[in-house]
């Protein structure tokens, strides 16, 4: 055996090593079939020990999506879970192995505070934190008192399954949220309630609705004197499932409004020889009572939108039609001499919701549902006609079939508006007027006023898609090994 060593095909001991094909052992090393793999499920499994910190900042995630922060097949100890969001309805689904936390998209802020589950420290249980605001943030944390050691997956999954909602700000006594989130015991996104912080009293109102949406020093917008119909009526004993709060805070509820023109100009009034300023000034007439009723008889308030001018007054004569029309409000316009409804308008409130802000408060008052106007401080100023004459809610502008002249001659009358709004709002309304612009000039008859006094329409960005904004997520985890393939 010695005289056949050669360098390479021997161990030391003297044993033959076969080198495939070369035929060293005499015979050509052949291989045929299918080489079948005697690795164990350990062995797919490689030494790769090391701490991992995985962060994102700042995600924005749309209704109906999910947000992927692990997807993983290794072996390690799970450290700590923090998730920050504006929203206490952002679900965080985590599995650990074999464990996952709820079916089938996780669980929320707002069931756990609901419940209670606030300060619980377990090995796989999370604990909520309230931050009290969409700003401080809404936390999900999972810190266990010894590492969660895992062999085969860690997952983590973040879902917005908040449902588009056209009624925020609006009327939503029934409401129910998506299949797998927690109803809010409280629809305190609807209309009813005040948002209130003086020190944005002189800011525009493009930044009202981000303070709004992100508060600092004062609370978020919560209509607290509501019910919902479901969890007042036992639904909870079949399965529903209550949280706290409401899910269209932060972003999901983000506020747009739209100010109506009958509070964005001052026109003139005729006064003798010379004019003077005539603003608009906001009163309720008729408050809501027994807020917020139900869902088939919801209360209403109707408020009075009213010309501050002298008894038999008419605008100055400088008005045109085109300055005349560009202050009328919620749709009327100058048709010849009579005033008509645009019921195409964008302006135009009935079915839509109504906000009233004056300085650093804003009114969320809920759904217009009639509308009516008089000229000339008549005495009857009713929301539907005396007799079988049209409705003038929305429909017509006759009360007991009298023409509602809006211009006679070279001189156009002022005119005031009348709307029925449901819910209403469950406090009270100071009354106020718009005031002028600062430096603003006139023209035509009118003056551009300030955005310190406004009333118009509001839409929310929970119409088309309520997002929620996660500020943080912190994952910790001492990965021991990594899986091959």
């Amino acid at each position: 055996m010695q005289a056949n060593r050669e360098s390479g095909n021997f161990t030391p001991d003297g044993f033959p090593i076969a080198v495939p094909g070369d035929g060293s052992l005499g015979v050509p090393t052949m291989f045929a079939g299918t080489a079948r793999d005697t690795r164990t499920s350990e062995s797919l499994f490689r030494p790769d020990e090391r701490l991992i910190v995985t962060e994102f900042t700042n995600l924005v995630i749309d209704t109906g999506t999910n947000f992927q922060v692990l997807d993983i097949a290794e072996a390690g100890e799970l450290q700590s879970i923090v998730v920050v969001s504006d929203n206490p309805y952002l679900q965080v689904f985590v599995q650990i192995d074999d464990f996952r936390n709820s079916e089938p998209n996780g669980l929320t802020v707002a069931e756990l505070l609901y419940n209670g589950n606030l300060t619980q420290l377990s090995q796989r249980r999370f604990r909520a934190v309230d931050g009290q605001s969409p700003t401080v943030g809404y936390s999900m944390v999972f810190e266990p008192q010894n590492p969660v050691q895992y062999t085969e997956r860690i997952r983590i999954i973040l879902y917005n399954n908040i449902p588009r909602n056209s009624a925020v700000y609006g009327k939503n006594l029934n409401f129910r949220n998506s299949a797998t989130l927690p109803t809010p015991a409280v629809p305190a996104h609807m209309a009813g309630s005040t948002f209130e912080q003086s020190s944005l009293a002189s800011v525009s109102l493009s930044e009202i609705g981000q303070a709004m949406t992100t508060p600092v020093g004062s609370p978020a917008y919560f209509s607290g004197k509501t019910y919902n119909i479901g969890a007042i009526n036992g639904q909870i004993q079949s399965g529903m499932i209550l949280g706290s709060d409401h899910p269209y805070v932060g972003i999901a509820g983000r506020p747009n409004f739209a100010s109506d023109p009958s509070s964005m100009f001052i026109p003139k009034e005729t006064l003798g020889s010379a004019s003077r300023d005539a603003p608009k000034r906001f009163k309720v007439r008729d408050e809501a009572e027994r807020f917020p009723g139900t869902q088939d008889s919801p209360s209403s308030m109707v408020a009075t939108i009213q010309s501050q001018v002298a008894e038999n007054g008419v605008y100055a004569t400088s008005m045109t039609d085109a300055s005349y029309n560009e202050f009328l409000g919620f749709g009327a316009q100058l048709s010849g001499s009579n005033l008509v409804w645009d019921t195409t308008s964008a302006y135009y409130p009935v079915g839509k919701r109504i906000f009233a802000r004056v300085g650093g408060s804003v009114h969320m008052l809920g759904e217009c549902t009639a509308i009516s106007l008089t000229t000339d401080q008549e005495s009857s100023n009713e929301l539907v006609a005396a007799s079988d004459s049209p409705s003038v809610i929305g429909k017509s502008l006759t009360v007991s079939g009298a023409a509602f002249v809006g211009k006679a001659g070279s001189s156009y009358k002022p005119v005031d508006y009348h709307l029925k709004i449901e819910p209403g709002l469950s406090g009270t309304i100071t009354d106020f007027e718009i005031e002028l612009l600062s430096g603003a000039s006139t023209a035509d008859g009118k003056t551009a006023t300030s955005e310190y006094a406004r009333w118009g329409i509001v839409t929310s960005q929970a119409d088309t898609n309520p997002q929620i904004l996660v500020k943080k997520v912190d994952v910790r985890r001492r990965k021991v090994y990594s899986k091959e393939g």
